[in-house]
């Protein structure tokens, strides 16, 4: 079921969708012929194929189709009315958010397992800052990085290098990051949201 404007951002609308739906029921709220059928073929996972069509009913709220939306030859999704798009899903959640600058947003469950890989994206600077190496901390990093990863758009990006978290607040729900690639650097404000087991991170351009 769709969650609507539950999150209020500036210049945002951010929606998230809990996939408790089927496979059928998901397809029967969408017109086949407003999203490609054909893609949807090639998804082999029951519960990709749920997420795909979860985020083609966000994308028909939101009053996007094939003519406003495309994606660059690094998969990521633009808009042709000059606002901005990211998409995002995990599990039972999916979501899409537009905005009028730069954004990115990610979600994940929280897993132990991913204590396993955070020496891959996790620098010395980051890990003086979050101090409690916990699966949530760890969780709440990756998806900090990754939604700034969407937003900045150019592939090649080291995430333990090119994505550094500059500052974090006490709740640890807003940081700052800077990322960059050779001499391109954009800086965030990230939003986080925790839900469900969840972590969601919005990452904002500041201009």
């Amino acid at each position: 079921m769709p969650i609507s404007n539950h999150y209020n951002f500036t210049s945002s609308n951010l929606l998230l969708w809990k996939l408790s739906e089927t496979e059928t029921e998901l397809k029967n709220l969408l017109n086949p012929s407003t999203y490609p059928n054909s893609r949807l073929n090639l998804i082999k996972s029951s519960n990709q194929r749920k997420q795909y069509l979860g985020v083609q009913n966000l994308l028909k709220l939101l009053k996007i189709n094939s003519d406003t939306l495309f994606y660059d030859n690094n998969g990521k999704p633009h808009l042709s009315n000059n606002k901005f798009i990211s998409i995002s899903h995990s599990f039972d959640y999916c979501s899409v958010i537009i905005s009028d600058s730069k954004v990115g947003i990610d979600i994940e469950k929280i897993r132990p397992k991913i204590l396993n890989i955070s020496k891959k994206f996790i620098s010395e600077s980051d890990w003086n800052l979050i101090k409690l190496n916990s699966v949530e901390n760890v969780t709440k990093v990756w998806t900090i990085k990754e939604a700034v990863f969407k937003a900045f758009g150019y592939s090649g990006i080291d995430f333990k290098k090119n994505i550094l978290i500059e500052s974090i607040n006490i709740e640890f729900d807003r940081a700052k990051v800077k990322i960059y690639k050779n001499e391109i650097i954009e800086y965030y404000n990230i939003e986080i949201i925790n839900f469900s087991q969840y972590i969601c991170s919005v990452a904002y351009l500041i201009k």
